[in-house]
């Protein structure tokens, strides 16, 4: 009888608790005039860790006086993490990695006041590169490069100001 009692006990508790973390994910932050809050009724904007669920992927990101500020990270139904990156008042800042849904990375690069700058880099799931170049305040400039699936250059293009300028297939 003892035996049944403290299996009753250790399945309420695991339920419990699996309960708290799903309230934990179920309460998404509500935008009010631009910024985060609790809730509908609050009039303070949130600051802290806020883990909600985006339709089917878990989120989280910390908010700062109600606006997004640190670091972010979305994850995919399998919990395993889509991209991460960082924000700063609401904006993607710095750099931010993207995830295939086995985990291998993807997409690397880096924003600024949310607009794609600097070396950004493509994937395929093999770990190789596909595709490399530079942006310059969100536009594509210089020299871009594609690669085969042995890692080797198969067309090169230049870009100024976003406009294709001249393309060559290497091999």
């Amino acid at each position: 009888m003892i035996k049944l009692y403290i299996s009753i006990f250790i399945s309420i508790l695991f339920i419990s608790c699996t309960q708290k973390e799903e309230e934990k994910l179920s309460n998404p932050l509500v935008l009010k005039d631009g910024l985060l809050y609790s809730d509908t009724l609050s009039t303070i904007p949130f600051t802290g860790r806020n883990k909600s669920r985006m339709l089917d992927m878990k989120i989280e990101y910390d908010v700062v006086e109600g606006k997004k500020a640190g670091d972010f990270i979305l994850y995919y139904p399998n919990d395993k993490i889509q991209m991460t990156g960082k924000m700063k008042d609401n904006k993607n800042v710095g750099e931010w990695k993207y995830y295939f849904l086995d985990g291998s990375i993807q997409t690397t690069g880096f924003y600024d006041n949310d607009i794609p700058t600097g070396h950004w880099m493509w994937y395929n799931p093999d770990g190789k590169v596909i595709e490399e170049g530079e942006y310059i305040y969100g536009k594509r400039e210089g020299e871009w490069k594609n690669y085969d699936s042995l890692g080797l250059i198969e067309i090169v293009r230049l870009y100024k100001e976003n406009n294709l300028i001249d393309s060559t297939r290497v091999k």
